[in-house]
């Protein structure tokens, strides 16, 4: 799942960051409308790839020396599924299992099939494969050693690490479905019929639906097993009374950061709110107390962040207008201000 995973990856970078977007042309195919071909599951993110290219945002990632390693990185690792940046307008990811392995994800954008098939086959760092499934032809990635590779013990034969595979298939000329071989499947057994999507999740779907059109849409239905997991006597704050997390994040001043955290019933939305508030004012005192200007950004982040408790809802909002955001990235500059 190594390039499904830097595929999604790639559009989740610019995430922390960014500054004011410029009018980007709009997919005809919205990132929801994917939905309508992927299993159902337990979480779900829509991302509108052109409106985060196609903004000022993105150059401001590509240009932060930290971060030019892994997006290279990531360009390549895309590059390696026969797939371009600039193909690319949506996707839509679902989480199909409570655990959140094997993501699947569906990809629209203007894509040559038998261009990107030819890439495929002719790169020397993977191995294309086929089969027929429901009369479909599912496609095989399947990432091939260096040619120097040597085991852990120093000699040449196995591999050190192991490659998974990821399968593909074609659902029309601009969208393709991404993911491990069975949850590709799954998505054939979807688009025959033969099992629901996540368009038929209505407690996710209506989480979807309570923000507006944004460049990042989520929402997650939260399980037991996932409130154990995050359970830590180092982090003093109940997660079991959750039922579901969903919000947005646009781009299109800074970053505007909207998410809802549901919890059972309305004294333990108060409760979680208070400890959020409670945290969140002991790291701002805690950070400015360092006095160095980095700590200075990171409060005046901090300071954009509010909590609030509406009900059984928690809400979290975030604005980030592009100045603070560039302090963030350039303390030194505040700092001479």
């Amino acid at each position: 799942m190594r390039k499904l995973t830097y595929l999604i990856l790639f559009a989740l970078l610019v995430l922390p960051i960014g500054f004011a977007t410029r009018a980007s042309v709009r997919s005809a195919t919205q990132p929801a409308d994917l939905l309508r071909i992927l299993p159902d599951g337990n979480g779900v993110v829509l991302l509108d790839l052109q409106k985060i290219t196609g903004s000022a945002l993105w150059s401001t990632v590509s240009a932060q020396q930290k971060l030019k390693g892994v997006i290279d990185k990531a360009q390549s690792e895309i590059g390696d599924l026969g797939i371009k940046l600039n193909d690319v307008r949506a996707i839509a990811l679902v989480f199909p299992s409570a655990n959140f392995n094997n993501p699947i994800a569906a990809v629209d954008g203007a894509f040559d099939q038998k261009d990107l098939l030819d890439r495929l086959r002719s790169s020397s760092k993977i191995k294309l494969t086929s089969e027929k499934y429901k009369n479909l032809d599912v496609y095989k990635v399947k990432p091939l050693p260096p040619s120097d590779s040597k085991s852990s013990s120093g000699s040449t034969g196995n591999p050190a690490t192991v490659r998974s595979e990821t399968s593909f298939v074609f659902r029309d000329a601009s969208t393709i479905v991404i993911g491990a071989p069975e949850v590709v499947r799954a998505s054939i057994d979807v688009m025959n019929g033969a099992r629901p999507s996540m368009s038929q999740n209505s407690q996710l779907m209506d989480g979807l639906a309570q923000n507006a059109p944004a460049a990042i849409k989520f929402a997650l239905a939260v399980t037991p097993a996932m409130t154990n997991s995050l359970h830590s006597g180092d982090l003093p704050i109940d997660f079991a009374t959750l039922k579901l997390i969903y919000g947005s994040i646009d781009v299109s001043s800074g970053i505007e950061l909207n998410a809802t955290l549901r919890s059972d019933t309305d004294e333990h939305a108060k409760a979680l709110a208070d400890r959020l508030n409670g945290l969140l004012e002991m790291a701002r005192g805690f950070l400015g107390a360092s006095g160095s200007a980095k700590s200075a950004s990171i409060v005046d982040a901090l300071k954009a962040v509010s909590i609030t408790s509406s009900n059984i809802d928690v809400k979290i909002i975030g604005s980030f207008p592009a100045d603070l955001l560039s302090s963030l990235f350039n303390p030194s500059e505040r700092k001479s201000q």
